[in-house]
């Protein structure tokens, strides 16, 4: 269970740190070329995330739903509504560019989906930051 557990914490965080650190760069720098570019793994990282997130949260808060499980669930709902959110917006604008003769309006889509998804998984890395105070 020990190494089942390590294993479990250490691809969450990696896939964890990747998701949401291009996050961070990708809507502070605006680039919503790279956003798109990115999409691919960045969606990799996020359902990586969020699957070890869930194995997680059964080995260790299944069955108990107290403080420290309340803030946890409201940062993985911030997280899945992230992915939501990039799939949506930046996946969206990733399929419109390659039919679109003007790329303005799928890269200002994608920059904004990084934006708003960078607001969530701000919430999400606080969330579990915060969690052992509870």
């Amino acid at each position: 269970m020990q190494v089942l557990f390590m294993l479990a914490l250490a691809v969450h965080v990696l896939s964890g740190v990747f998701w949401a650190g291009s996050t961070f760069v990708l809507a502070r720098t605006g680039d919503g070329r790279s956003a798109m570019s990115l999409f691919g793994p960045q969606m990799g990282a996020a359902t990586i995330a969020v699957l070890s997130g869930a194995l997680l949260w059964h080995i260790f808060h299944e069955g108990y739903f107290g403080s420290q499980e309340r803030v946890l669930a409201i940062g993985a709902i911030a997280a899945i509504i992230a992915a939501g959110v990039q799939g949506a917006l930046v996946g969206g604008a990733r399929r419109q560019s390659v039919s679109a003769d003007a790329v303005s309006t799928p890269v200002k889509r994608a920059v904004r989906g990084e934006r708003i998804a960078a607001v969530l998984l701000a919430i999400t890395v606080i969330a579990m930051a915060i969690s052992k105070m509870f």
